[in-house]
């Protein structure tokens, strides 16, 4: 069923409809909010709230975007509040962590998709959001430029300057 249908229906009052979209995308959403903070737990506070803004402010939504955006632009408000707030927690930098020791059973991809998360996350905000907004959520530029605030050609910018950090990094892990 069409997102906007389901949209009409929950702002016609049946609630089973915004239950059918909360379960089209929470897990991209939590996979989205999961590669910034790195902890189960507040991934999954960041989804609840995010859903829970989306139904109370259903009624704003315009359409200019998709559906898919417009829940990405309120998690990532979230994970921007949770950003500042932790700002001023004592927070340990990433460079700072060991890396986890390897078991016999864990296979090289997995050690590599850790490395990667890892590296992701060192990646300055703007370029990060764009990174895991573009690869992992697979938005459009446009979608991500709207989201960001900026222009489509700016969040190529900031997409490509990541890749090309997070190409060096690797490099010069394998080295």
């Amino acid at each position: 069923m069409d997102d906007a249908i389901l949209i009409r229906g929950t702002l016609a009052g049946r609630r089973e409809d915004f239950d059918v979209l909360v379960e089209r995308y929470q897990k991209s959403l939590y996979a989205f909010a999961y590669r910034f903070v790195h902890d189960p737990d507040r991934a999954a506070d960041i989804v609840q709230t995010t859903f829970l803004h989306a139904y109370t402010n259903l009624g704003q939504f315009a359409g200019r975007s998709s559906f898919k955006t417009w829940l990405h632009q309120i998690a990532l408000n979230e994970l921007r509040t949770a950003h500042r707030r932790s700002r001023d927690e004592h927070l340990v930098p990433l460079d700072e962590v060991d890396e986890p020791a390897t078991t016999a059973d864990e296979g090289t991809g997995s050690t590599w998709k850790h490395t990667l998360e890892r590296l992701i996350a060192r990646l300055p905000l703007r370029q990060r959001t764009v990174v895991v907004l573009r690869v992992f959520s697979d938005l459009a530029f446009k979608e991500i430029a709207r989201m960001e605030r900026m222009s489509e050609n700016s969040a190529k910018v900031n997409y490509h300057h990541a890749i090309t950090t997070l190409r060096k990094w690797m490099r010069e892990r394998d080295t």
